[in-house]
């Protein structure tokens, strides 16, 4: 299976937002992981002539859900939401949680509850694509804020994610990367190419960090805080 993994600027006047949509070779059908704004998702989907059947949503919060009910009146699609904030999603049709695998079409998709950023926020791991959905529990360079979760949660939910392979992708819910950057740093040579990649997601193209990267960098993972 040939996967794609598209991303989407959203809201970027403000939030930096990142939508994705998945697919594969040759369909015309995708999926959309957290559906932040109708307006650049729509665009998207008609420059590629694809037709969603599925969003994911990785938490409640505003920013993640704005295009929901839009793109499910225009497209009929399913919405996915995680089972402790179902009431909470707009248009939620279905809710899921750890241990639950969701199968779409030829994706199959875990489900890691990760709270802390928020109590029922889950991840979307997708394993044939390597690939980890993270929501704004895990940044590049940082991680999300404790809205409603405790410390000892989000620690908890960190190391999940850790457990997971070296060579898992990281595809987080913002774009944040420069507030992260340091000193320290930019005095490491290894940087470079981390840098890189993030000046190519700033220009709109797929370069997503590993999950060995973000260990090496992000000093939440390095020296935990939580």
């Amino acid at each position: 299976m040939n996967t794609k993994i598209i991303p989407i600027f959203c809201n970027d006047n403000n939030m930096a937002n990142y939508a994705y949509l998945i697919t594969e070779e040759n369909s015309q059908n995708c999926i959309i992981i957290d559906a932040a704004e109708a307006r650049p998702i729509i665009a998207e989907l008609q420059k590629l002539n694809l037709t969603p059947t599925h969003i994911l949503t990785t938490h409640h919060h505003f920013d993640h859900v704005g295009g929901n009910l839009e793109l499910k009146q225009k497209y009929q699609l399913e919405i996915i939401s995680p089972k402790n904030e179902f009431m909470f999603v707009p248009g939620a049709d279905k809710g899921v949680a750890e241990g639950d695998t969701l199968n779409i079409e030829n994706f199959h998709f875990d489900i890691i509850q990760a709270p802390g950023h928020t109590l029922g926020h889950i991840l979307y791991y997708l394993k044939s694509a390597n690939a980890l959905f993270t929501g704004d529990v895990l940044f590049n360079l940082s991680v999300g804020g404790l809205f409603e979760g405790t410390p000892e949660q989000m620690h908890a939910s960190l190391n999940k994610i850790q457990s997971l392979p070296n060579s898992t992708f990281i595809f987080p819910g913002h774009e944040y990367t420069r507030a992260g950057i340091t000193q320290d740093l930019l005095n490491q040579p290894d940087f470079a190419i981390y840098l890189q990649k993030m000046q190519s997601r700033e220009e709109g193209f797929l370069a997503p960090s590993t999950l060995a990267e973000e260990k090496k960098f992000n000093p939440y993972l390095r020296n935990p805080l939580f």
